[in-house]
């Protein structure tokens, strides 16, 4: 069978040659309307067109790849659903993200001075004890778009998406007086490597609860009694592990959820779905944060931050 061309393709949907090479690299240098932008992905995906990397990238002077550089704990309920969406925000404008290996020594910049990857969406932690300074100024020393999910270190010049765990705690408690409860108190499950994160938690809950004129009540889950619960309409819990921990502890007591009372988890919608009982979380723009960081950290868009509005997805993770 002969291979298909770019020229297959926009005889197949009706546009020039030049504007499938615009759409399917991603470029930015010409607007094309939403109706030709899909007849032409329609079109590469119906004839399974497949670009010539090698080649585009000679013409191009790019390598049409993503560095991915992570710091996160894979096992995190953000980390997946994050490192997911920059890859398919990758694939979008025909390029590829690639997990970048020597991220503690620096030595994963090499790959961006030998041209395999055009930048770097470095996701960071939000812990106390890891600092990205080293890294953002060697990326800097080396000319590499980039951008920081996350972190610690904010300024004007640092292009990065910052994941707001006080807002989350402020939709998850706000949601809960919405639905006409008052007596709400936080759980949490203190981790001295997530100190940062979780602070911001508490204090979204707390502030909340205080601008509507009631009492906050704050929790370890290790340190939690039954009789702390004895009373309360609901629970805003940090993460969604946090909530499925308190919600078995409840049930081996007997005791019935959400009869009983209500939870809801301030992250971890992809936890959510898993488990007895359907978790209501609150979530992040995903999409959004991957399609920035992909166009930022490949220099496809100027140097730019944003920080995504948090949304509550209620029960089987239906979107609210």
């Amino acid at each position: 069978m002969a291979k298909v061309t770019i020229r297959d393709v926009a005889a197949a949907a009706g546009v020039s040659v030049s504007a499938v090479s615009y759409i399917l690299n991603g470029s930015t240098e010409k607007k094309y309307s939403e109706k030709t932008v899909k007849a032409v992905r329609r079109a590469a995906e119906r004839l399974q067109y497949t670009p010539n990397s090698i080649a585009r990238g000679m013409r191009s002077q790019r390598a049409h790849a993503i560095g991915i550089v992570n710091f996160w704990e894979t096992r995190s309920a953000v980390f997946a659903p994050t490192l997911r969406a920059v890859a398919e925000a990758a694939a979008k404008i025909g390029s590829t993200a690639v997990v970048c290996t020597g991220c503690e020594d620096l030595s994963y910049i090499n790959q961006y001075k030998s041209r395999a990857v055009d930048g770097f969406v470095v996701i960071a932690p939000a812990a106390a004890q890891f600092n990205e300074r080293a890294h953002i100024r060697a990326l800097q020393e080396a000319g590499a778009p980039f951008v920081i999910v996350n972190g610690n270190v904010r300024g004007a010049d640092i292009p990065a998406v910052y994941y707001d765990f006080y807002e989350a705690s402020r939709v998850a408690t706000q949601h809960l007086l919405s639905l006409g409860r008052r007596r709400i108190v936080y759980v949490d499950a203190f981790a001295e490597e997530a100190a940062r994160e979780l602070r911001d938690r508490r204090e979204g809950y707390v502030d909340t609860m205080r601008e509507e004129g009631l009492l906050p009540r704050t929790y370890d889950l290790e340190q939690l009694s039954l009789e702390d619960l004895a009373g309360i309409e609901a629970v805003v819990t940090a993460r969604a592990e946090t909530a499925r921990a308190l919600m078995r502890r409840l049930l081996d007591d007997g005791i019935r959820v959400p009869a009983s009372f209500e939870i809801i988890a301030g992250s971890g919608e992809e936890a959510g779905k898993e488990g007895y009982l359907p978790l209501t979380c609150v979530e992040f723009s995903y999409q959004e944060v991957g399609e920035f960081a992909v166009r930022v950290g490949t220099a496809l868009s100027p140097v730019a931050s944003i920080t995504p509005k948090p949304l509550v997805r209620a029960g089987k993770t239906v979107r609210g």
